[in-house]
């Protein structure tokens, strides 16, 4: 059975992925500090009070040491990432990082997953990586780091992101999975008949339809691979939208067949 411990767990896309992948695992420990996430995580995983930490300041990575197979956490990347100010380690949730390599340190996982998000490498021209980097280096790992795109592995989404696979074993060996072709497209996953209220007014769909912001692919009309976000929402009109035939009307003004 595989040991895991995640921090920044979210609502549990490891766990999940094991499941999917029939792989038997047991959560040695969870740590997220939002209470939504916490209940949601609940609801789906197999796991009490005893192994959950809601701030990950406050994980005792030295009672879990050698207790761990795989450790996987995600440190916030708002300080990072292109949509962000990029403070970097100057702000607070950058310098959760650290948090992380301490885990790393006291627990001593066999394996451990790193992810961000892509910006993290040419932060701060490049400085930011070569800390995170000697980071990994110091604590005596050998790691393969490579940025994932989630259009290649079955999703469709344009959606980048840096992934650090790290071993304590030092002769193991790691080659991360090669592309797969796409099978399905965004509209296979969106719902046929979507309430009324999430259609756009007229000026909504001016602003979705201009020129610019096509060209700038800050939106995209009827597209088979979804965007990812380029800039902070406005109204909700950066993204993906889909065009139906002009005169939809929502099923609720259907005049049933006793009326008819």
């Amino acid at each position: 059975m595989l040991r895991l411990a995640t921090a920044f767990s979210g609502i549990g896309a490891i766990e999940h992925a094991l499941y999917r992948l029939g792989i038997d695992h047991k959560i040695v420990f969870a740590s997220d500090n939002d209470k939504y996430v916490k209940e949601t995580f609940f609801a789906n995983h197999d796991i009490d009070e005893n192994r959950w930490i809601d701030l990950v300041q406050d994980v005792d990575g030295k009672k879990y040491k050698n207790k761990v197979d795989l450790l996987v956490g995600g440190s916030p990347c708002q300080s990072f990432s292109m949509v962000g100010k990029r403070a970097g380690f100057k702000d607070p949730r950058g310098n959760l990082f650290f948090e992380f390599a301490r885990l790393i340190d006291e627990t001593q996982p066999k394996a451990f997953i790193f992810e961000n998000v892509k910006g993290l490498l040419s932060h701060d021209s490049g400085k930011t990586w070569k800390i995170i980097a000697k980071t990994f280096d110091d604590l005596g790992y050998n790691y393969y780091p490579e940025v994932l795109n989630a259009k290649n592995y079955g999703i469709p989404q344009n959606r980048e992101r840096l992934f650090v696979v790290g071993f304590r074993n030092k002769k193991k060996k790691f080659c991360f999975p090669e592309p797969i072709n796409l099978k399905i497209t965004l509209q296979d996953l969106l719902e046929d008949n979507p309430d009324s209220k999430y259609y756009l007014g007229d000026k909504g769909k001016k602003f979705v339809s201009d020129e610019k912001n096509l060209k700038k692919r800050y939106t995209q009309i009827n597209g088979e691979i979804a965007l990812c976000q380029k800039r902070n929402q406005q109204f909700n009109w950066h993204g993906d939208f889909i065009c139906e035939p002009a005169g939809k009307v929502d099923k609720k003004y259907f005049l049933s067949k006793k009326t008819a």
